[in-house]
């Protein structure tokens, strides 16, 4: 498959056609192998049908037999050959999920002996002359491109030319291939030195010894750098593979001045952005030459695509939304007095600390009166500052308790010793008694708010010194404040009754009767009860009455 069958129709056709056909002549019957070229260039509909076909899994044994004669769907056959995808770019947004499942295979650029001695052959081939010379130059003009070396024999041959020489390759205008450069060819070429090329028969002396001279090289690495689009992610390159390459500089004076000339990018950057003179863009090219000159090396560099600033950008998100979660519920007389920029640089690390007391992985019940307040306090400030413990499971299935808002990403730094931590049955207890307070804070500014509720609250307490009972007291009170209709006493017909009255019922010796002294004891209400002495060990704990109404 070639470039120019890039729709995904065109695409799966010629897919399912190269992947179902095999050869039926012949003593071999081997399946056709498949090479799609130019993969770089195809769409991402047709990088997901490509995909879909690589994780195509045998339906075969699914399909049911209970209806036979019921028409069944095509069967999509197994893919069970390679399939070997050529691209001059890897790291094309489109083939990212490709690049995820693919074995990769970097070829590096061919050596320009090999091509000049392959060229050799073919232009005895066809009867043309030409010494290797000549044909070192013009794989050197060709940037060792093999097509375009083969094009220019190709024209110069039909235009009826039988020798070539050197002066004729350098003076004429074809054989130069309009290319883009990928981002790993750039950062190459500025961390390795140009090769050291020797005078060839038929070149002029100064000629030879300008070439690779730092004018030479400044004025590459500038066209280079200036021809390409992507400054910000050529400079994030150089950042994140300047210090793995061999330097011979024991002061590291080198490095020092390359993380200047960072700095001086950077400002000239933001200068331009903000003041919108895009005038200094002309000075953005001369970070390049700057790291060419201070860190080229001959052997070849192993560069790595930059992910630094991709991770630094996550983890700054991550933080600001860690510390304005955690900034959203501090009450007023708080959030008054701190900010973002405070509590990450004065204030968190110490609060931790603060939050991670000495307790005793036991009962708040057998705590000490100082471990009590101890733990009051801690409640406190925690709620203070919208902070609480949550059980969260980790990918091995065990539960843990962690901090959240999770504020220990701001401050917690790789590779420092660990902070204290508290044990799951102290976390446990934090998170429990936390939710508990938080209950009774709501409750109680619910009951502020009630405004029959706070009439209540404020009425005093009336201190009762009579010799009169506690629970007649209650039900005195009782009485005396719920509001009772009195509503005549009418007949059948509606008319009003007289109420007869209840003749009391006195005993001979002219004692009231029990019922009805028990009746006025209680304050002439419905409710009954009666005391039985005794005792039960069925009761595990005091239950006050209080609670229960």
């Amino acid at each position: 498959m070639l470039c120019d069958d890039r729709s995904a129709e065109l695409f799966q056709k010629r897919i399912d056609t190269a992947t179902q056909m095999r050869s039926v002549l012949g003593a071999n019957e081997k399946p056709n192998c498949l090479i799609i070229d130019e993969i770089d260039g195809a769409p991402a509909a047709a990088i997901s049908i490509l995909l879909a076909t690589l994780n195509r899994k045998d339906s075969q044994g699914t399909e049911s037999e209970a209806e036979p004669l019921k028409k069944k769907k095509k069967r999509d056959s197994v893919l069970l050959r390679p399939i070997i995808c050529i691209c001059n770019d890897l790291y094309v947004p489109a083939l990212r999920p490709l690049r995820q499942q693919a074995f990769l295979l970097a070829f590096p650029q061919t050596q320009p002996s090999r091509l000049a001695q392959r060229l050799a052959e073919i232009s005895r081939g066809h009867g043309m002359k030409a010494d290797m010379g000549t044909l070192m130059a013009l794989c050197e003009k060709t940037d060792n491109d093999i097509r375009s070396c083969i094009n220019t024999l190709q024209f110069l041959h039909g235009r009826g030319k039988r020798q070539l020489d050197v002066q004729s390759v350098q003076s004429m205008r074809i054989g130069q291939k309009d290319q883009n450069k990928g981002m790993f060819n750039l950062w190459q070429e500025i961390f390795q030195l140009p090769r050291i090329k020797r005078k060839r028969v038929g070149e002029e002396l100064d000629e030879g010894l300008r070439e690779g001279g730092g004018a030479e090289r400044l004025q590459h690495i500038l066209h280079l750098a200036s021809s390409t689009g992507e400054h910000d992610k050529l400079t994030q390159g150089l950042y994140d593979n300047f210090l793995s390459m061999r330097v011979k500089d024991p002061s590291l004076g080198g490095v020092c001045e390359a993380l200047d000339w960072l700095g001086f990018s950077d400002g000239l950057t933001q200068a331009m952005l903000q003041g919108q003179n895009f005038s200094l863009l002309r000075y953005q090219p001369f970070l390049p030459v700057a790291f060419h000159f201070l860190f080229a090396h001959t052997h070849v560099p192993r560069i790595n695509y930059p992910h630094s600033q991709y991770e630094a950008l996550t983890k700054t998100s991550a933080s600001r939304n860690a510390l304005a979660a955690m900034l959203s519920e501090v009450p007023a007389c708080i959030r008054t007095r701190i900010s973002e920029l405070s509590l990450s640089l004065d204030i968190l690390s110490l609060l931790l600390e603060i939050i991670c007391p000495k307790l005793r992985p036991v009962n708040p019940q057998l705590f000490s009166d100082r471990e009590k307040q101890q733990l009051v306090d801690l409640i406190d400030t925690m709620i203070s500052y919208n902070l609480s413990y949550r059980q969260d499971r980790t990918p091995d299935g065990q539960y843990v308790y962690v901090l959240e808002p999770r504020v220990e990403q701001v401050v917690c730094f790789p590779g420092l010793p660990p902070r204290r931590q508290l044990t799951y049955q102290t976390k446990q207890t934090i998170s429990r008694e936390t939710d508990q307070e938080r209950m009774r804070r709501a409750e109680s500014l619910m009951q502020l708010r009630n405004p029959h509720t706070e009439e209540k609250v404020k009425q005093p307490k009336v201190v009762t010194t009579s010799s009169v009972r506690n629970h007649q007291q209650r039900l005195e009170n009782i009485l005396r404040n719920t509001v009772v209709e009195i509503r005549p006493e009418v007949d059948f017909f509606g008319r009003a009754v007289a109420p007869k009255e209840k003749p009391q019922v006195v005993s001979a010796t002219g004692e009231v009767c029990v019922e009805v002294a028990m009746g006025t004891a209680v304050g002439n209400s419905d409710v009954w009860f009666r005391f039985n002495e005794g005792v039960s060990n069925a009761v595990r704990r005091n239950v006050y009455i209080r609670e229960l109404l």
